[in-house]
C-alpha cells in the first residue's frame, strides 16, 4: 500500500463554489432536536466527476502518467488512481462512451468506468484482470501483485479527539471474481481484494512522532471468506517488494454488515470508523508501534485509498455507488 499525497489544482469558478459547499460545516440535531455536533464532509467530487490523475505502476512515490477525464468540462480531478505493480497503464488510455451514458478507460488488462448515479447504473466500476498481469504460471511467495486503487489526501483533518463519530457510507456489489488456477496456485495464498482504507496519522508538528501513520481498512470483499476475519499486522507486502511498515488494522467484516458481497447482491454499509479508530491505535500502541507519540490528540484523518489488490490470477470487478466519509464534531 502507498500513502497519498497533497495535490493542488485550479478550478472554475462554479466548481469552486461547488467545492465550499460540499466543506460547509453544517450543524445537525437527533431526534429530540437537540444540536449533536457540526458535520465535515471529508472529501468533494464524491461521484468522480472530474476524473482521476494516473500514477505510474512503479511503487515507491506518485508520478503523475496522464489524466482520466470522462467529462473535461467539470475541471481537473481531485482523486488518483494508483496501478501499483501493474505491467499495463491507464495513462494512454482513451474514453470510450457507453450507450449507459458512462465512460469507460482500459488498458487491456484494468478498466474504470465512470458513470451517471442511479438506481441500475454505478458512480464507479473498477476491473483488474489479473489473469493478463501474471505469466503462464500462478505467482510464487514473494512476487509483487497489481492494484488498482483510487485514492486521495482529505480536505479536511479532525482529530480523532474532536469528533463524536465518523460515518463511513457505501454501496457496492461484486461483478465477478473468476480464477484461472494456473499451476502453482494455492486457495490460501491466491485471491482477489477489495479494500476500504483511511490513514490515522500523527499530524501534530510538535511531536516527535509528527507524520507517522498507522492504516485502518475495511476489507469489503475476500475471494477465500465469505465474512472475511479481522486482520492486525504490519505491512510489510511481499518478500520481494516491501510495503509500507505501518500497522494494519482491519475489524471483522461481520462488525460492518452481515450481508456477504459473494453473493452478488447490493451490500450497504453504514458504519462509524471513529471507535475503530480507537482501537487501532490501541493496538498499535501495544505491539510497539507509534511509539514516538501515545497522544489521541496528535492523531487525525490523513488520506485515503479504495480497490482492487489481487494475488493470484482473478479477473475482478466491482461497482461501487454513494461514497461518503464524514465528520460528526464534538459540541463545543
Amino acid at each position: 500500500m502507498e500513502p497519498t499525497g497533497k495535490r493542488h489544482t485550479q478550478a472554475p469558478l462554479n466548481i469552486v463554489v461547488g467545492l465550499l459547499l460540499c466543506v460547509v460545516i453544517t450543524s445537525v440535531r437527533d431526534v429530540a432536536g437537540q444540536t449533536t455536533g457540526q458535520v465535515v464532509s471529508l472529501w468533494d467530487d464524491p461521484s468522480w466527476e472530474r476524473g482521476l490523475t494516473v500514477w505510474s505502476p512503479k511503487p515507491g512515490r506518485h508520478v503523475k502518467q496522464g489524466e482520466l477525464r470522462p467529462w473535461p468540462d467539470r475541471g481537473a480531478p481531485v482523486w488518483g488512481v494508483a496501478q501499483w505493480h501493474s505491467r499495463f497503464t491507464l495513462a494512454d488510455a482513451t474514453p470510450e462512451k457507453l450507450t449507459s451514458g458512462a465512460v469507460r478507460f482500459s488498458d487491456g488488462a484494468k478498466a474504470v468506468v465512470f458513470g451517471p448515479a442511479a438506481s441500475d447504473q454505478a458512480d464507479l466500476i473498477l476491473a483488474l484482470d489479473a489473469t493478463k498481469e501474471y505469466g503462464p504460471r500462478s505467482p510464487e511467495p514473494g512476487d509483487p501483485w497489481p492494484h488498482l486503487l483510487v485514492e486521495r489526501r482529505l480536505i479536511e483533518h479532525p482529530a480523532i479527539t474532536e469528533t463524536a463519530s465518523v460515518p463511513l457510507h457505501i454501496r457496492y456489489r461484486l461483478l465477478k471474481a473468476r480464477a484461472d488456477e494456473r499451476p502453482g496456485w494455492t486457495d490460501r495464498r491466491h485471491t482477489a481484494q477489495f479494500v476500504f482504507y483511511v490513514t490515522v496519522q500523527n499530524l501534530n508538528r510538535s511531536s516527535p512522532g509528527h507524520g507517522d501513520y498507522l492504516w485502518l481498512g475495511l476489507l469489503l470483499y475476500d475471494r477465500r471468506h465469505r465474512f472475511p476475519p479481522a486482520y492486525a499486522a504490519q505491512d510489510i507486502g511481499s518478500s520481494k517488494k516491501k510495503g509500507t511498515g505501518k500497522f494494519i488494522f482491519q475489524p471483522d467484516f461481520k462488525r460492518v454488515s452481515q450481508q456477504s458481497p459473494h453473493d452478488g447482491e447490493w451490500v450497504t454499509i453504514d458504519a462509524d470508523l471513529l471507535p475503530m479508530m480507537r482501537e487501532a491505535l490501541d493496538t498499535a500502541w501495544q505491539r510497539g508501534y507509534l511509539e514516538e507519540s501515545k497522544d489521541p490528540a496528535d492523531y487525525r484523518l490523513g488520506s485515503m485509498n479504495m480497490g482492487w489488490e489481487i494475488t493470484g490470477p482473478i479477473d475482478a470487478a466491482v461497482q461501487v455507488q454513494g461514497l461518503r466519509l464524514d465528520a460528526r464534531m464534538k459540541q463545543e
